[in-house]
């Protein structure tokens, strides 16, 4: 799911005028892992029913489990969030929601005194990837 109050700056980074994102779900791994980097995530709020995508449509990423499964170590700190439960996998799915939502509001935070457009993105990812700041190395708990 997507929150309705990111919908524009959605329809606007997908745009054809921009050309990265030509898929959804290119957009909201990018803005999880902005939401992650930036340690920003917020709760859905507001979502419309039906513009929620399948993880299935994440199947063009071979790497899309693999970062659900560090998200939700990163976040926890712990193994149990490498399990194949119902329950586990839906809190891994609403991390990546919240996290890419972080990320979106973020985006659109940045984007609220330039033109969204290509060069536009190209400075927020030079600005970000300049200025980024290190990682804590988390404290893990990977006993089995």
């Amino acid at each position: 799911m997507r929150a309705t109050d990111k919908e524009e700056l959605i329809e606007e980074l997908m745009s054809n005028r921009i050309g990265v994102f030509r898929e959804i779900w290119r957009l909201l791994l990018f803005s999880a892992q902005v939401g992650l980097k930036e340690n920003r995530r917020e709760p859905l709020k507001s979502v419309e029913t039906g513009k929620g995508i399948d993880q299935a449509t994440f199947g063009n990423s071979s790497s899309w489990p693999g970062i659900l499964y560090l998200m939700g170590l990163v976040e926890s700190g712990d193994s149990l969030a490498l399990e194949r439960s119902p329950e586990i996998e839906e809190q891994r799915v609403q991390l990546f929601q919240e996290y890419a939502n972080g990320g979106l509001s973020f985006i659109k935070e940045f984007f609220k005194e330039r033109a969204i457009d290509l060069e536009g993105l190209l400075s927020f990812i030079e600005i970000h990837q300049v200025t980024r700041r290190p990682l804590e190395k988390p404290d893990l708990n990977l006993s089995i």
